[in-house]
């Protein structure tokens, strides 16, 4: 089966092009199988890594390579730039004749239905949020502008069809149930988890982890909040904040505010999650809302357990309640500092759980994940031939 994946690049750092690398180096590994990552900007760097088997191709549109020159140089990236995109994308995909064409999701993901009409190949999009992100991201923000953004962007996608493709993946069941009902051809395959540690965490140190962009969204000030409640009744006991972003300052004046200065610690950006979920005890997950919550299995499969905000959408499908992670309301700093110190205080559960976390965390294996989307590509030229 020939595959071709349609992607901005593979060189950026972000849990896409991650997923995306490690999905197409296992579907090459099937017998029979051709995969092709079409990329909009050069990705030579990391093209040179990818297995024997994984071909990619190049467009050189390269956006944002001039925005940094002016609001112009911006204006021609949208629209001179997609218009190159479509043209050599309409050319390679002719020439690649694919089964199965994939959007990631990025800039090609209203070319492809334009460029496929007619033609024999199956399109799926991923989605790698939720159904409802554009609302929640303008909830967030706030402000009129950003909900009409939201709502016309929203319809142009949806309400006029410019997203329409044969299949659509979304990551989670809650996301298909509350945001896509009604609507056809919508599939729930998780990302996959990309390692299997061979060891799993002891779960004896008093160090409880939290990993992600410093942003609004990932919740980490309500997290500093729960934590002063903590750290009143174990003040033995230490957070890690993994992750970088605009929201740095902002979180250690609350630190500072909270009096929490050497148990709340801001460690930066880290290259290695799997180490610092091996060195913890605990991953605590308070996110307002997410896609997925990725960092929920690569915990679970260090035997780490997790509490969670029970957001939209992501943990209520990972985590089982009371059987190998917690769940509180969304927002509830009184209930999310009630659940930490639980299984602080329990280290019984805390093992428990763990175990219990690893064993589920198999169901996300690449292995798995990757057979459940040749069962999609195998339906969907079934039906391409009746």
């Amino acid at each position: 089966m020939k595959i071709a994946y349609v992607l901005d690049d593979l060189d950026a750092a972000g849990g896409i092009q991650a997923v995306t690398r490690a999905k197409a180096a296992a579907l090459a590994a099937v017998p029979g199988n051709e995969v092709t990552l079409v990329t909009a900007n050069d990705s030579r760097q990391t093209a040179s890594s990818l297995p024997f088997g994984v071909k990619v191709v190049h467009l050189g549109i390269n956006y944002y390579e001039d925005d940094w020159k002016g609001f112009l140089y911006v204006l021609k990236g949208i629209l001179v730039r997609r218009r190159r995109h479509a043209k050599a994308l309409r050319k390679v995909l002719d020439e690649l004749r694919p089964d199965i064409v994939v959007s990631v999701g990025q800039s090609e993901k209203f070319m492809i239905p334009r460029l496929s009409r007619g033609k024999p190949w199956k399109t799926v999009r991923e989605f790698h949020y939720s159904g409802t992100y554009r609302k929640d991201y303008a909830r967030l923000q706030g402000g009129w502008r950003a909900r009409a953004v939201a709502a016309v962007s929203d319809f142009y996608e949806f309400g006029l069809g410019r997203g329409t493709y044969d299949a659509t993946v979304v990551l989670t069941g809650q996301d298909r149930e509350e945001n896509w009902k009604g609507r056809k051809g919508v599939h729930v395959i998780p990302n996959p988890c990309v390692w299997s540690p061979e060891k799993a965490s002891s779960l004896d140190q008093p160090r409880v982890v939290a990993i992600g962009r410093l942003v609004p969204v990932k919740g980490f000030d309500l997290l500093i909040r729960a934590w002063e409640k903590v750290a009143a009744v174990h003040p033995d006991w230490e957070l890690e904040i993994w992750g970088d972003g605009p929201e740095r300052e902002p979180l250690g004046r609350l630190i500072r505010e909270k009096g929490l200065e050497g148990k709340v610690l801001l460690r930066g950006a880290t290259a290695d999650v799997r180490e610092k979920l091996l060195q913890s005890s605990m991953l605590v997950f308070s996110s307002l809302f997410e896609g997925f919550g990725m960092v929920l299995v690569e915990a679970m499969a260090c035997g780490v357990p997790c509490v969670a905000f029970e957001c939209p959408c992501g943990p209520r499908d990972v985590i089982s309640p009371e059987k190998d992670g917690l769940l509180v309301p969304p927002g509830n700093t009184e209930e999310l500092a009630r659940a930490i110190i639980r299984l602080v205080e329990h280290p019984e559960e805390r093992s428990r759980m763990g175990e219990a976390a690893r064993r589920k965390a198999a169901r996300y294996a690449l292995d798995s994940v990757c057979s459940a989307w040749m069962d999609l590509f195998h339906e969907l030229n079934t039906s391409a031939t009746h």
